[in-house]
């Protein structure tokens, strides 16, 4: 997809020049018109239109009148996952929220968060009246390490939250062994792993629960906002729908009953959300297939590109590609700039050549105001609450978090899946080469950019 100005719905693009210069040293762009080149993201078949269409003729809208479109989905999602009970919610953070009351996290209680993720991550932590303790993150995974995570539990730790960064699957099985040697729980946050794999296994079912978001920018797109938890204990699949709508149980036969035992939330999806995923479920695999290939293309042009480096996968681990994030190191380009201004100056010139290149993230989540200021949810709380007075932590307390954020980008924006787009692919592989054949115009032009690292600018996602 084009847009010009953002808006949407141009589907062609203009024939390139034939041109070798940088579009910021007055060549012209690889995506001529003032364009930004966006791929078109979730997909519809016409059945897919036509399976929506039936749903809102049907008027079974919500959970209440939908059940069986609710538990189709469910069903769907377990089976292809490998785990035996599933649980939708209204989104991501919901879900996460719902799994860790499934797994017993009370007020007070400790959970391992990377110091690399998104908020929701220290949220939904917040949302249980539980404390978010942070690990640092390998620079070259982008995700926890299981040595810093040994060095923050405590008797209060009740849960690792493992998040698979950028589709890339963390190190499950030295988290699970500290997990099991410490008696705490592994929850896995494979909101951008869907697909992925951990020697073989799909991510989501390897831990104690698997949380995910299904909102329409992911792998797995909903129509909309969606979330899922899936778990094989019976007993945390329950004691996550308690949380989740007003503490309904679950009978044997999955049938749900209003208990009102605890106060709980209203996480309940949107029917056509769910249809949807249950849609995109089924193309999943050849969706993975397409980011995988189009890495691989990525993959040659930087292994050819001096200074920059494509995403590492360690062995018996399959990337799903959410986000492909590339290393930047312009001294082993021979540049004489700053990694900061290299980042910057990556960053202008593949926005004037129509191809966004972003952040995610420019500080370590508890460099965030809601972890230093201890917002929580009012007065203090869950810290307050809890007598605590922990001092917020700093920034510099994360080093591998640091040097992510500072030497790397990321290919296109998150939610409209530059990678699952042939189309796209070329274009960036085609700007990549353009910069390499440009590196002395590269230079001059972010020599005259300024050098700050991204973590003194207030936080922002991307």
């Amino acid at each position: 997809m084009l847009t010009r100005n953002n808006v949407s719905g141009l589907e062609s693009l203009p024939p390139s020049a034939p041109e070798r210069r940088l579009a910021v040293d007055g060549g012209s762009p690889v995506v001529p018109g003032n364009y930004l080149l966006h791929a078109r993201w979730p997909r519809l078949t016409p059945g897919d239109v036509d399976g929506l269409v039936a749903v809102l003729r049907s008027g079974m809208l919500t959970e209440m009148s939908g059940r069986s479109y609710v538990q189709s989905f469910e069903n769907d999602i377990s089976a292809w996952i490998g785990s035996r009970y599933a649980l939708s919610t209204n989104g991501g953070t919901a879900a996460l929220h719902c799994a860790l009351a499934g797994l017993g996290v009370e007020a007070g209680d400790e959970v391992i968060v990377p110091a690399m993720s998104y908020i929701a991550c220290a949220a939904a932590v917040l949302h249980q009246q539980a404390i978010p303790i942070f690990a640092d993150v390998d620079p070259v995974t982008y995700n926890l390490t299981p040595a810093t995570v040994a060095d923050r539990i405590t008797d209060r730790t009740k849960v690792i939250m493992a998040v698979h960064l950028h589709g890339l699957p963390a190190d499950l099985a030295e988290l699970r062994a500290l997990a099991e040697r410490h008696g705490i729980a592994l929850l896995e946050d494979f909101s951008q792993a869907v697909g992925a794999r951990y020697d073989g296994r799909l991510v989501g079912s390897i831990g104690d629960a698997g949380a995910a978001s299904l909102m329409a920018g992911k792998n797995l797109p909903s129509a909309g906002e969606a979330g899922v938890l899936v778990t094989s204990e019976r007993t945390v699949r329950n004691r996550a729908a308690t949380l989740k709508t007003f503490s309904e149980t679950i009978g044997v036969d999955g049938s749900y009953a209003p208990l009102h035992a605890t106060a709980g939330y209203n996480y309940r999806a949107n029917i056509l959300s769910l249809v949807h995923a249950s849609q995109q479920l089924f193309r999943l695999d050849d969706y993975t297939r397409t980011r995988q290939e189009s890495a691989a293309r990525l993959d040659a042009v930087l292994h050819d590109f001096p200074g920059l480096a494509p995403p590492t996968v360690p062995p018996g681990r399959t990337h799903a590609y959410h986000m492909y994030r590339f290393s930047i190191d312009p001294a082993a380009a021979g540049l004489s700039i700053s990694v900061d201004q290299a980042r910057e100056g990556l960053r202008q010139v593949f926005w004037a050549e129509g191809l966004p290149l972003v952040e995610f993230q420019n500080m370590p989540l508890p460099g965030h105001p809601l972890l230093q200021r201890q917002v929580g949810y009012g007065r203090g709380c869950p810290w307050s609450c809890q007598g605590r007075s922990d001092t917020p932590e700093r920034v510099e307390d994360f080093p591998g978090a640091l040097t992510a954020i500072r030497s790397s980008l990321v290919v296109g924006y998150p939610a409209r899946a530059a990678l699952a787009s042939d189309d796209v692919t070329d274009h960036y592989v085609r700007c990549f080469e353009k910069v390499r054949e440009n590196l002395r115009s590269f230079e001059r032009f972010s020599a005259g950019l300024p050098s700050e690292a991204p973590w003194t600018q207030p936080a922002r996602l991307f």
